[in-house]
């Protein structure tokens, strides 16, 4: 289901980046200081923009959501050593009960107290 809605998506969207790209080939100048101009196709700098913009923003969340992850990995930390600390635990305990059910045939049953 997910790679149908993917190609509902991105097939119009390549459609519409191919027609822009086509009806948009006039050259502009761009003039950058210290490099002098360069004569580019106004698809290119459009498409380049938002590529950029693309990257930028991927790593302005990454960034953002970096205390979310840290808050994740210190927790899994402490589920994992509160799972071993309970199976400790639970070891423990049945070790305990199997030794007083040992101690408990040794230990002479008196009969209820009338």
């Amino acid at each position: 289901m997910a790679k149908v809605f993917y190609w509902i998506i991105v097939v119009p969207l390549a459609a519409l980046v191919i027609i822009f790209s086509i009806n948009n080939r006039t050259e502009v100048r761009l003039d950058f200081w210290p490099l002098g101009a360069v004569p580019l196709p106004v698809y290119l700098i459009v498409l380049v923009c938002l590529v950029v913009g693309f990257f930028v923003g991927g790593m302005v969340a990454w960034r953002s959501a970096g205390g979310s992850r840290s808050r994740a990995r210190t927790q899994a930390r402490r589920a994992d050593q509160a799972e071993r600390e309970l199976a400790t635990a639970q070891d423990r305990i049945d070790r305990l009960l199997s030794e007083a059910e040992k101690t408990a045939d040794d230990i002479l049953k008196l009969p209820p107290a009338a």
